[in-house]
């Protein structure tokens, strides 16, 4: 199982090149990413929201739309996952010491 992070990661990179992507990936990672945003809401008790209807749609058209519309899409999905995720899961607090000993030396 891939962590959110991960997915976010692989729905930018394929947004960067959907020049390269047949519509059935476009599907499978926008699927992928309405499920994990679906268990990410549950976690939550949030509720589906419009955006998922639209995400919903971008998967089922996936064969008829434009690359540019499978770059918004998968844009979309990945903003989706960012939004949630701190909510769920919080990237751990980065320490005060600066590598360039900029703090002072405080460790």
């Amino acid at each position: 199982m891939e962590t959110v992070n991960e997915l976010i990661v692989k729905l930018v990179t394929a947004s960067n090149d959907v020049e390269t992507l047949e519509h059935q990936d476009v599907t499978r990672l926008i699927d992928i990413a309405l499920g994990e945003i679906r268990n990410l809401c549950a976690q939550e008790h949030m509720a589906d929201s419009a955006a998922v209807t639209s995400l919903e749609q971008a998967s089922s058209t996936a064969s008829t739309s434009t690359p540019e519309d499978w770059q918004r899409a998968l844009r979309h999905a990945a903003d989706m996952l960012r939004d949630l995720q701190p909510t769920v899961d919080p990237e751990p607090a980065l320490p005060a010491h600066q590598p360039d000993g900029g703090d002072g030396g405080n460790y």
